[in-house]
């Protein structure tokens, strides 16, 4: 039986490489009868339903599987009524929202089953069982429209020992040239999960629904010498950089300085440099300086406001502004570069903490700011706050929202979604104008021949103009860690 995994993405983010996604493919490849493959919009968004006639014609699937983050839900609508319409194949959604909203999910007519938490096992149980026309009873992990009704199998305990799936292989997706120049970087996961519960996050629910241990550690070695492998693919594809995407890549000193040593002995430090989430209350000289020995170049961090009242009352994270001044201070004595990511519009957000905010950002003066907009994700403390604190959803407007770069939905007590977004312009002019102005002036007409030539290509690749813009300032070739 054959699967074609989808990624809905329409909205012309460029760097919606899906990790899961790529997990998922390659183990029903490798260690199924089965087979998978990849379609994604991306770099088709004009075009969508052209490239998925021509997707699906040529891969004939007997299964069509959707993967369903809350922003593109509506997305995800779109594209199962048409395959349906069209194919008439039986959808599977799986993801964050299909497994914290699994019955809203199932009330999309045309999805037929609904895969909670992890998808390995499940998909492979589920397709087993419509290859050989054997009942959906007792399929852990999965709910399953039958008749009318609906079959709520128990939920599968999370997958334990993620060391034993195999290596993504990212060859699945028929566009990872274009990701690797857009990005320059490829994605790794060290670990599943988040040992933290921040308010605005759906980690916590997911712990909640799903039974097992939810933050769960590769072997460090190991996942130094995945990225090995993958450099030895992609090396000369513009992969100049690996990008940890785990949560809290610093949370564990241990399991960092295991990876450090390895990715320095075997000759990876000197080749291909490292970027890393963590947070403020992580990052210490013994942690930074594990980072720095693997080559480490750029620490991501949360900083998410200006006002320490805000970051522990409403979003659960209990991290003063001292911290982060002390931890920036730290990785800038190593060469560390930063990213600071803000919210901006969030429960009790008033025009007081957005000028803290504002203020906080420049004095920190973090390499790359960025400054999203707060979207209330289901299933999260955050969402439930910000009606507590006498906001409100603009439920229409949520549903053209398909990222956290802009456009708010959210009325607090004090700001409007518009006014939400006029401050978002305001941080963007001063701070964005700052990096233009100190790149023009290092790099001088390389900057120039560098943007013409990366919005050309994301002119031809039909990339909105905002990501553009904005992933040219912080990706691209010099661009990247500077």
């Amino acid at each position: 039986m054959h699967i074609a995994l989808i990624n809905p993405n329409l909205s012309g983010d460029v760097s919606i490489l899906d990790i899961g996604l790529t997990y998922l493919a390659t183990y029903i490849n490798e260690r199924t009868r089965h087979k998978a493959s990849i379609i994604d919009f991306t770099f088709h968004r004009k075009n969508w339903q052209r490239y998925m006639d021509a997707q699906l014609n040529k891969h004939r699937p007997d299964l069509i599987g959707i993967t369903c983050t809350s922003l593109y839900m509506h997305y995800v609508k779109l594209i199962a009524q048409y395959i349906k319409e069209k194919f008439n194949l039986p959808i599977v959604a799986g993801g964050y929202h299909a497994s914290l909203e699994t019955e809203e999910t199932l009330r999309i007519r045309q999805i037929d089953a609904a895969c909670i938490g992890d998808g390995e096992y499940a998909l492979e149980a589920y397709m087993d069982a419509l290859e050989g026309r054997r009942p959906f009873d007792g399929i852990d992990g999965m709910w399953i429209k039958q008749k009318g009704d609906i079959i709520r199998n128990r939920i599968a305990p999370l997958i334990q020992d993620i060391d034993s799936l195999p290596i993504p292989n990212y060859d699945l997706w028929e566009d990872i040239d274009e990701y690797l120049f857009f990005n320059n970087l490829l994605y790794f996961i060290g670990c599943r999960g988040c040992p933290y519960s921040c308010a605005y996050c759906s980690e916590l629910a997911v712990r909640q629904r799903i039974p097992g241990k939810n933050f769960r550690k590769r072997d460090p070695r190991a996942f130094a010498r995945e990225i090995q492998h993958q450099y030895g693919k992609y090396q000369d594809r513009h992969m100049h950089m690996a990008h940890a995407f785990d949560p809290v890549f610093t949370f564990d000193v241990s399991w960092l300085k295991e990876f450090a040593d390895e990715y320095e002995k075997i000759g990876m430090a000197e080749k291909l440099p490292v970027s890393c989430f963590s947070r403020g209350d992580l990052i210490d000289e013994q942690r930074v300086k594990h980072f720095a020995k693997a080559n480490g170049k750029i620490i991501r961090i949360g900083i998410e406001t200006g006002s320490y009242r805000l970051r522990k009352d409403i979003y659960d994270k209990d991290i003063t502004n001292e911290q982060f001044i002390d931890g920036i201070r730290t990785c800038r004595k190593y060469g560390l570069h930063i990213t600071g990511y803000y919210i901006l519009g969030g429960p009790g957000e008033d025009r007081h903490t957005l000028r803290e905010t504002f203020s906080f950002a420049k004095v920190l003066n973090v390499d790359r700011p960025v400054f999203f907009i707060y979207q209330p994700l289901p299933k999260t403390k955050a969402r439930a706050r910000l009606i507590e604190l006498g906001g409100m959803i603009e439920e229409q407007k949520m549903q053209h929202i398909d990222c956290l770069h802009h456009g708010s939905c959210v009325r607090t007590k004090d700001l409007t979604p518009w006014k939400i977004q006029l401050f978002q312009y305001q941080c963007f002019l001063y701070f964005i104008g700052k990096r233009i102005i100190a790149l023009l002036l290092s790099q001088k007409i390389r900057f120039i021949r560098n943007f013409l030539r990366y919005y050309w290509r994301g002119h031809k690749r039909h990339v909105p103009v905002w990501y553009r813009i904005a992933y040219f300032l912080i990706c691209c070739e010099e661009n990247l860690i500077t």
